[in-house]
This record gives structure tokens, C-alpha cells and sequence, in this order.
């Protein structure tokens, strides 16, 4: 382990331009950057890793904005069950009575939420995820319904037709 945190302080040390790097007594890597000894990387003995950030508490901490090509994150429990049979659709009146008391639809974290506790992009992926599989379902619902109202309308209308 410490052969491959001595290279990745080395890529690291060349990619931030740190200008120091620090082993501390209790195994902490820290990479600093200019006059300053501002730590811009900080790599703790369990291998958890800041950037931008010290002390990091999880496998990657970052105090900025990323930017990547992609991100993969591994999920179960998929939201196609949505379309099993026996799924229990909640109908739309009932979810206007949530969002009315409760300013969110159901199973969605609110806006104080979020704020407060942040966000499992995973998580809330597969949330929206089943959000649009049951508004595609509400919709097919909806077109059919229209389907036999128009049908019915076009009915009644040549009835009347016949009758002048």
C-alpha cells in the first residue's frame, strides 16, 4: 500500500502542482500548494482522499467542482418493477393531495431535505427514474381514456347527423 501511495502522491504532486508534500506522524499524506502551505491534497492512512479538503471522512472527498466525461455508479432494484402488473399505481388525485400538504411529490426528498442532508445522485436517479416510468404509465392511461371518450364523441356526433 505504501509503494502505491508513494506513486499516486507522485502523480498527484504533478497534476495539482504542489510544491510540498508532508508525512505527518499519523501516516497523513498531504500535498501542499505554493508559499502558503495551503493542503491542497490530503491523503489519510485508510486511504481516504481530499482534495481541496482535510481530513476527508469517505474513500473521496472533493471541495470544488468536478468535471468528468462520465460517472458509473453501481445501483440494485431498479425501478422496472414499475411496470409489473401488479404494481400499485398511485393515482393522480392522490399525489395532488400530497404535493398540496406537502409541496414535493411522494418519495422525493424536499427542498430543505437536499439542503440540509445533500443528495445520493444514485439514489435519486433511480427515484426520478421511477418518477417518469409511472408518468409514462399515467399517460398511456390518459390516451386511452381519450381514445374511448373521442370514439363515443364521434358516435354520438353522426347519430345527431342522421337524425337532420
Amino acid at each position: 500500500m505504501k509503494y502505491f501511495t508513494s506513486i499516486l502522491c507522485i502523480a498527484l504532486l504533478a497534476s495539482c502542482s504542489a510544491q510540498q508534500m508532508v508525512v505527518t506522524q499519523d501516516g497523513n499524506v498531504l500535498l501542499h500548494k505554493g508559499a502558503n502551505s495551503q493542503t491542497s491534497v490530503f491523503i489519510s492512512p485508510d486511504g481516504n482522499l481530499g482534495i481541496g479538503k482535510s481530513n476527508p471522512q469517505e474513500k473521496l472527498e472533493v471541495n470544488g467542482l468536478i468535471h468528468a466525461k462520465a460517472v458509473e455508479v453501481d445501483l440494485d432494484n431498479w425501478p422496472d418493477y414499475v411496470f409489473d402488473k401488479a404494481y400499485n399505481l398511485v393515482r393522480l388525485r392522490e399525489i395532488a393531495s400530497y404535493v398540496n400538504k406537502h409541496g414535493h411529490l411522494p418519495e422525493i426528498p424536499s427542498a430543505r431535505e437536499i439542503e440540509a442532508e445533500g443528495l445520493n445522485l444514485g439514489e435519486m436517479d433511480k427515484l426520478l427514474l421511477k418518477k417518469i416510468e409511472e408518468l409514462t404509465l399515467h399517460l398511456i392511461e390518459k390516451d386511452e381514456q381519450i381514445s374511448v371518450l373521442t370514439e363515443r364523441l364521434d358516435a354520438l356526433e353522426a347519430r345527431q347527423k342522421t337524425k337532420n
